[in-house]
């Protein structure tokens, strides 16, 4: 489809070309067999993109240009992004690939356009950019995204894509689109990349992933009221309860074998594997497998995109998979996974809209994040960055303390205790010392609070509470080092 000057904009008609395709895509799982359609757009003369979740699982593909019937003969897949939520499709013809514009430089209020599929009908709309976007996030779209709309262009006033539209949210009338620049950086890869074909693409474990979660939201949608109730609610948050109780005791292991039933069983409601999902890479993260816990993330950012579950569990891995790289002096690669954690949390608040997630949790461990940064800047010799970062975490536990301030007692002291250590590195040893006293209020058997209070006390030359503390301390936990 060549898009003409009436398409889109009265201004810069030859620049806006571009041809997209209507993708029509077969899944068969046991029991049942059924069609969907979706868009995609050339962004190389034999080059088609489109969305991962719109080809996991599928059976059969076949991508047409419906203006003049072409169908296009698919050699295989030649990139995949399922994090980003993106395929490229090799194709043996060739046809007008859009030109690609610079996702960073969109401004907010900046009109957009789409033009994409609902079942094999062309159509375009309009829209604008809620915001102004950080590098690598998704764009936020005053345009709502339908189904079949997934994998279309998002073209500028110039024609240029700028983004590859990937979901709406029909609550809010809101839609969200994958930044060209990481599609950039995904087609960077493609020049040294082999073709892999479509049977080889659809055994990979996140294609797999999302091939289950598919069927378990097709089995939950026809079985009866009294079963969906039954095998979906009570016997889900049954096994739920069971693993959330092994997990918090400390027994990881358990709770990844329950994990392991509830995405295995078809049985279950697909948004309870989205939930395993993210709670097994925590398990996961907690046993030291880092990397298998943020593909477990992975999977459920994979299966439900705009849910918020998945960006958390990533978040919370990436935290401690950073302190212990810098335990092992890997400075920069635990700075690398300390930005990422922030921008995976900053990501899980933006999405959880109904404030489901405890927000005041996730700002206390942005604000411990951000003190752990500082303590790696320090020791780079980067004083100055060491306390912007400081301030940042102060100001994250202020957020905490103001979103849930009849929050549990333990997640209030580590909120008062995260802001008291930062507070001290910024040499605030009073401040410090007032909330640690809060936290040692809510939780008095906690041997880390008195030795950092201990320690402030000791910075202030208050020897003789100094050493109360620290002795406080010991007898609680005989194994703290000061």
């Amino acid at each position: 489809m060549e898009q003409e000057k009436d398409d889109l904009s009265p201004q810069n008609a030859e620049e806006i070309v571009g041809t997209a395709v209507y993708i029509e895509t077969e899944i068969e799982i046991p029991g049942w067999i059924g069609k969907s359609g979706g868009s995609g757009f050339f962004v190389g003369r034999d080059k088609i993109v489109t969305c991962f979740h719109g080809l996991a699982g599928s059976t059969k593909v076949t991508v047409t240009h419906v203006d003049t019937g072409t169908v296009y003969t698919i050699e295989g897949i030649i990139a995949s992004d399922y994090e980003n939520d993106l395929v490229v499709l090799k194709t043996a013809e060739e046809d007008t690939p859009f030109r690609l514009g610079n996702s960073e430089a969109v401004q907010k209020d900046a009109r957009i356009y789409a033009v994409g599929f609902h079942g094999d009908k062309k159509d375009k709309i309009e829209g604008t950019i809620r915001g102004a976007q950080s590098p690598g996030k998704r764009l936020r779209l005053n345009l709502l995204i339908v189904p079949g709309w997934s994998g279309c262009p998002l073209l500028n006033s110039s024609g240029e894509a700028i983004g590859v539209c990937s979901a709406g949210v029909e609550s809010e009338n809101a839609g969200y689109a994958i930044p060209s620049n990481i599609l950039k950086t995904l087609l960077a890869s493609v020049a040294s990349a082999k073709i892999e074909s479509w049977s080889t693409w659809q055994k990979r474990p996140e294609v797999l992933a999302y091939t289950a979660y598919t069927a378990a939201k097709k089995n939950s949608s026809e079985v009866g009221i009294f079963q969906r109730i039954w095998r979906g609610r009570v016997k889900g948050a049954f096994y739920a309860v069971r693993a959330y109780l092994k997990q918090v005791s400390g027994d990881y292991a358990g709770a990844i074998a329950i994990y392991d039933k509830i995405i295995e069983d078809i049985g279950f409601l697909a948004i309870s594997k989205v939930e395993a999902y993210a709670a097994r890479g925590i398990a996961n993260g907690e046993l030291g497998d880092y990397r298998k816990a943020i593909e477990d993330a992975n999977q459920a950012i994979v299966v439900a995109p705009v849910t918020y579950v998945g960006y958390y569990s990533r978040g919370y891995t990436r935290i401690r998979w950073a302190e212990a790289e810098a335990e092992h002096g890997n400075h920069a690669k635990s700075r690398t996974l300390y930005e990422k954690a922030i921008n995976d949390y900053t990501e899980s608040l933006q999405l959880d809209s109904k404030k489901t997630l405890v927000w005041a949790k996730v700002y206390n461990e942005q604000g411990w994040t951000k003190y752990l940064m500082g303590k790696l800047e320090i020791e780079q010799g980067n004083t100055g960055t060491a306390q912007t970062l400081y301030q940042e975490a102060v100001n994250e536990c202020d957020k905490a303390l103001q979103s849930n301030p009849k929050g549990t007692k333990p997640r209030r002291a580590a909120t008062y205790h995260t802001r008291g250590t930062a507070k001290a590195a910024l040499e605030d040893h009073e401040g410090a010392i007032e909330d640690f006293n809060n936290a040692i209020r809510l939780r008095p058997k906690k041997a880390l609070y008195y030795n950092d209070r201990g320690l402030s006390n000791e910075a202030l030359g208050q020897h003789e509470a100094a050493e109360a503390d620290f002795t406080k301390a010991k007898e609680l936990d005989p194994k703290l080092e000061k």
